[in-house]
């Protein structure tokens, strides 16, 4: 697994669409150990204009605008930042990258290319995740918060390196992995495919909730001891959490009730139930030695949920699921 970090910067963004002067990305291992850095200058093919400097509303790029316009043009890069980008071994991450992923369905446009497709993080949404008493969006200001020197802003390779340097700092302020934090902060994710793009949020509002549910749920003595349960963290796909959301909820409660957590966590996870397409979190927890990848069937066995019950409770509402309580006979695994 290879993280792909990279930032993009405009000669001018008439029309609400930009025009790529410059393409910069770092390319580092697990530990943010740099294996390439690179900054693709470009011809925008388009005039320059880069705000108002007089009312401070201006940027100054990182390089001479003659530079950018010998520099070829898109078209002529458009292989590799494809290549770049839809590599199945890079995790790709921008600062603000809603904006860049933005410039490059223009430009596809532009140049009639296909449109790229990929997935790509947000480290400004990551950092507001996991910093919510922070005011700071830009990507300059969390530099300075985190006490990350700053210098040759706008020069895209730079504005990567530095976008590298935030997650590191998130990384070592929460004592976790890169793929850890991101596997919990889902809604940072933007998809990209034929020119369209999804914010994935609403996967990450399905597992907020069972989050907080499970926050609520204590340990119940007439859960019976199920010593495969007791004080093991589980996880469940996002497909799973959004499709079958009741039934989510359900294991959830019968987890917590026999002293079992529900996490989001790789290093944590020690049952992982597998389910629907191969997202990131499905990436991340089949990768590791230490997680037991289930399907649907084995984990309820696992768990002893009466398979009736499980069933019947697709046609409960929302509220039913959440005051049900452990008032009937259940199916509990003992093996004590």
């Amino acid at each position: 697994m290879k993280y792909l970090f990279f930032d993009i910067e405009c000669a001018n963004c008439f029309n609400g669409r930009g025009k790529i002067c410059s393409l910069g990305y770092v390319l580092c291992d697990n530990n943010f150990g740099i294996l390439e850095q690179k900054d693709i200058l470009i011809n925008p093919d388009s005039k320059f204009h880069l705000g108002s400097k007089a009312k401070g509303e201006g940027i100054e790029l990182g390089y001479d605008k003659e530079q950018f316009l010998k520099s070829p043009k898109f078209d002529f890069f458009y292989p590799k930042i494809k290549e770049l980008l839809e590599d199945e071994e890079n995790i790709v991450l921008g600062h603000s990258v809603i904006n860049d992923i933005n410039f490059l369905i223009a430009e596809c446009n532009r140049y009639k290319k296909p449109y790229i497709s990929f997935k790509a993080f947000d480290t400004q949404i990551l950092h507001r995740h996991f910093m919510p008493e922070s005011k700071e969006n830009g990507l300059g200001k969390i530099c300075e918060s985190f006490g990350i020197e700053t210098e040759n802003l706008h020069r895209s390779d730079y504005d990567a390196y530095l976008t590298m340097q935030v997650a590191k700092k998130l990384c070592e302020s929460q004592k976790a992995r890169l793929d850890e934090l991101l596997n919990v902060a889902c809604n940072c994710c933007y998809s990209v495919d034929n020119g369209n793009v999804i914010n994935h949020y609403s996967n990450a509002s399905y597992t907020k909730k069972l989050m907080n549910i499970a926050k609520f749920v204590k340990p119940d003595p007439r859960a019976g001891r199920n010593p495969l349960v007791k004080d093991k963290h589980f996880c469940f796909s996002s497909d799973f959490e959004q499709e079958k959301h009741k039934q989510a909820i359900l294991l959830v409660k019968f987890i917590r009730w026999q002293g079992g957590y529900y996490t989001q966590k790789v290093s944590k996870t020690e049952y992982f139930l597998k389910y629907g397409r191969e997202c990131q979190r499905t990436q991340n927890m089949t990768a590791s030695e230490n997680v037991t990848v289930c399907d649907e069937n084995s984990l309820i066995e696992l768990i002893g949920i009466d398979r009736n019950l499980y069933e019947q409770v697709t046609s409960w509402s929302f509220s039913k699921i959440k005051n049900y309580n452990l008032d009937i006979p259940v199916k509990i695994v003992d093996i004590s």
